[in-house]
Order: structure tokens, then C-alpha cells, then sequence
């Protein structure tokens, strides 16, 4: 019996197959780790915070003079003697009574002059005397103007227009030759000035102001290209008028010692500027100092050390400080976007927070630095 061997054949496509279903996974798989590094790539965070300025400030007192350092500046302190002088006018004011007086009209209806010397009398229809203020003559049937004044002081002279009799002259010849005025006589009461305590003050105020800027244009010499500020020391007053005096004005005079403290602006700005610093609230916080010059006022002045110490103002705006740990990006890794909100709002300055999400699906901050942006706008 011979023996044969039986051949079987496997089928042709299988083996394609196979590597059809591995080839097809491999795509598949490649497809979703590149959209999942799309979509990883696609996730972003812009957070915007609104942050409130506010404002700031530090006063520190600053002495002048010797060697510098702490809160002590070199610079220089002058004086010098001044003396000044005005004419000042009472606020205050008072009625007193005062001598009235007008104009009259002296009519003469007769054929001959009629002479009135001066201090003649006249008598109006009210029976209020008053007198000729210098002598006329009245021509005959004629008429000569002349000024008059009361014979007493008081309101009674502020009389009307009226006709005047002279009662130097006889009856008959009262009725030739008589007097009228077209106008009120006025003056029989006056307003005075009566000077007062606060008038002696607030002149006293006006020549201090007036001894500092004379006290200022004496020392120009000393102070050179340096920042000054003045005062007025042991200051003396002279008037020629008592509280209570009824006056038209009064003279005051001063005599003073006028000071003036001289230093560098930009190092006391320095000095200024580190103490208004030293107010922000750790690191958190960021401090602009204004732009414009501390302000300096006289405090007080050491004749024997030769030393001032003066007042330095100088404010600024506080802020959130960009650069905080409390704000850096990841702190905010993984946060929802209202915890994000929440923790933000939670921080000093911190107005108000926005924040976009790109897709608008996404829950939470991407957990890569340069997926997250954070924006701050300051606003007063």
C-alpha cells in the first residue's frame, strides 16, 4: 500500500485581514492621541481681574541738618531779621453822630446887597439852626448859593428842603432876604470803624504771611539750588490803635526772625517714597507713589544744634501687586470657575473677576502655565 500525504491550503486573505484590523487600530489609536493633544492644546483660561486702587499715604517727621541718615537729612537752616509794616481797615462798624451839612440858596429881594458873614444862622421851618460856612454877599434883587452846616450834631440836622429865616436880621428885612434849600442836608449821623480783636489777629496773620516772604527773598543766597520751606520766629507787634477805637484804620508793624530750611528735593522724596512703601501689605500688595513732590511744612526749630525738623507728606496708590504669589497662575490650577471667582474675590483690592473658557465646555483652569492667562486692570 503506497502511502500519500494530504495537503490542506489555508485560505489566501486571512493574513491581510489581520493586518488590516491591526493596521485600522493603529489609526484609530493614532487619531484619538492626536484630537486628545488638540483638544489638551485647545484648552484655555483668560482671567481678567478688576482691582481698586486706593489711595495711600505716610507723614514722618524729618529733621534737617548735620549728618544724614534714618529719617535725617543734610541740608542747611538760616535766619534772619525782618520787618514789616501796613495799614489795615476795621471790619467792624458803629453810628456816631456827626455834623450836618448841604447847600442853601440865600435870596435877596430887596434894591440893596445884604453881607452875611461867616457863622450866620439860619433857621429852617422845623426850627433847626444852622450857620454859614464861610461869608457872601447877596446882590439885590438876586441870589448867591452857600454851604451851610447844624449848629448841633445828631440825626436832627438831616432836615428836608426847606425855607430859612435869619434871625439876625429885623423883621422887615427877614422877609427881603431868606434862604431855601433843593436838597436834604445829610451828615448828622456817621458810620465809624470800631476796631476789634479779630481784626489785630487777622492783621497780625497778613504781616506774618508778608515777614515769611520777605524772610524768603533775604535768604535766597543761602538756599542756592536747594528746595526751602520758611517760617517766622518771635514775631512782635506794634499798633497805633486799641481794640474798641472808633478809626478809619490803623498801622501795624512786625518785627520777627525769619527761618529757612534747606535740602535736597529728590533725597527727601527718596526718604519719602521708602516710608509710604513700608504701608503696602506684604507682597501682596504694590505701591505707586505719586508723582508730584512730598509736601513740607515747618515743624519746629533747635537754635543750639542748628537743626529744623519739618513735616513730609506724600501719598500714592495702593494695588494688587501683579507679581504676588497669591495670584500666580498655578494657585489656580484645576479650579472651577466659580471657586476660581470665589478665592479671587476673597483677595484685598479685588474688585471684581471674569472668566473665559476656551471651549466654552471646559469646567476647570488647564493645568499648564501657558494655557492661563491672568490680566489685571486698576481702576480709582
Amino acid at each position: 500500500m503506497v502511502p500519500y500525504r494530504k495537503e490542506t491550503k489555508m485560505p489566501q486573505n486571512q493574513p491581510v485581514r489581520f493586518y488590516k484590523i491591526i493596521a485600522l487600530s493603529f489609526l484609530v489609536l493614532t487619531l484619538v492621541l492626536l484630537g486628545l493633544i488638540v483638544f489638551m492644546s485647545a484648552k484655555r483660561a483668560t482671567i481678567t481681574i478688576t482691582a481698586k486702587e486706593t489711595p495711600v499715604s505716610v507723614t514722618i517727621p524729618v529733621t534737617i541738618g548735620g549728618a544724614a541718615g534714618g529719617d535725617r537729612l543734610a541740608g542747611s537752616v538760616a535766619t534772619t531779621s525782618v520787618r514789616v509794616s501796613q495799614t489795615f481797615s476795621p471790619t467792624g462798624t458803629e453810628e456816631v453822630p456827626g455834623v450836618a451839612i448841604g447847600t442853601i440858596t440865600v435870596h435877596n429881594e430887596s434894591d440893596t446887597d445884604q453881607a452875611l458873614v461867616a457863622t450866620t444862622r439860619f433857621l429852617s421851618d422845623g426850627g433847626i439852626l444852622f450857620r454859614l460856612k464861610n461869608g457872601v454877599r447877596a446882590p439885590a434883587r438876586g441870589a448867591v448859593d452857600a454851604e451851610v452846616y447844624a449848629d448841633q450834631e445828631g440825626a436832627l440836622g438831616n432836615i428836608v428842603p426847606s425855607r430859612f429865616t435869619i434871625p439876625g436880621l429885623n423883621d422887615a428885612r427877614q422877609k427881603a432876604v431868606y434862604g431855601t434849600s433843593a436838597a436834604s442836608m445829610s451828615g448828622g449821623v456817621k458810620t465809624a470803624g470800631v476796631l476789634s480783636a479779630k481784626d489785630i489777629e487777622d492783621a497780625r496773620a497778613k504781616l506774618l504771611e508778608e515777614a515769611r516772604i520777605e524772610g524768603e527773598k533775604l535768604l535766597k543766597s543761602v538756599q542756592g539750588e536747594l528746595a526751602g520751606v520758611w517760617s517766622v520766629l518771635d514775631s512782635r507787634i506794634e499798633t497805633d490803635a486799641e481794640v474798641g477805637d472808633k478809626i478809619t484804620g490803623f498801622t501795624m508793624t512786625m518785627t520777627a526772625t525769619a527761618l529757612g530750611v534747606f535740602y535736597s528735593a529728590e533725597e527727601l522724596q527718596e526718604l519719602a517714597g521708602r516710608s509710604l512703601e513700608k504701608r503696602a501689605v506684604e507682597e501682596s500688595e504694590i505701591i505707586v507713589p505719586s508723582s508730584a513732590m512730598p509736601s513740607v511744612a515747618f515743624d519746629s526749630y533747635d537754635a543750639t544744634a542748628g537743626e529744623a525738623v519739618v513735616s513730609v507728606f506724600y501719598d500714592g496708590l495702593a494695588s494688587l501687586n501683579p507679581e504676588s504669589k497669591e495670584i500666580d497662575k498655578a494657585v489656580l490650577f484645576g479650579k472651577t470657575r466659580e471657586e476660581v471667582r470665589r478665592y479671587l474675590l476673597s483677595l484685598d483690592h479685588v474688585q471684581s473677576v471674569e472668566i473665559d473658557f476656551t471651549p466654552a465646555w471646559m469646567r476647570t483652569v488647564p493645568q499648564v502655565k501657558e494655557h492661563v492667562n491672568v490680566v489685571i486692570k486698576s481702576v480709582r
